[in-house]
């Protein structure tokens, strides 16, 4: 199976200046916990990606040690805490690639790109359970495998590296 046959399409986007305020209102409309990144306005080019956890471990607890309140939301653009390194994948990949690709990287969420790297949807463990594309055992496999303890729990792990 392909993954454009279970990707969503056309995912809510945002660009490097916008606010970590809006990155979450996003993620709250669209009921996701990621964010693709545009380089700029009326572009799809991917720039990077923004994760619920990098807005919590970015913004929120931006200076714990310190004391000091974390960052305010509304005025903190998410180029400082996003994520520019993407793993990504094509529309036309099979999902047993993108099932390892997940694993290999720790990530349940998979950018999908074209040859230009511009955004065309994004594949989560999520859409694939939902849709029954793999098997439960394998998908409980690659839960497993991207829930794995780092020894980095301080460090937002959205994605790092970048496989095309």
């Amino acid at each position: 199976m392909k993954v454009s046959e279970v990707m969503t399409p056309h995912p809510a986007c945002c660009i490097p200046s916008d606010t970590a305020q809006t990155a979450a209102i996003i993620m709250r409309d669209e009921d996701t916990g990621i964010v693709p990144v545009v380089e700029r306005k009326g572009t799809l080019k991917l720039a990077g990606v923004v994760t619920d956890r990098d807005l919590c471990i970015g913004v929120i607890a931006e200076r714990p040690l310190t004391l000091e309140p974390g960052l305010d939301s509304a005025n903190a653009p998410i180029e400082q805490f996003m994520t520019t390194e993407v793993i990504s994948c094509g529309a036309n990949d099979e999902l047993d690639d993108v099932l390892d690709l997940m694993k290999d990287n720790q990530v349940r969420r998979v950018l999908v790109v074209d040859d230009k790297n511009e955004i065309k949807g994004i594949v989560s463990l999520a859409d694939l359970m939902m849709r029954g594309a793999v098997p439960a055992g394998e998908t409980r496999d690659t839960l497993k495998e991207i829930s794995k303890p780092t020894g980095e729990a301080s460090k937002p792990r959205a994605h790092s590296a970048t496989v095309e």
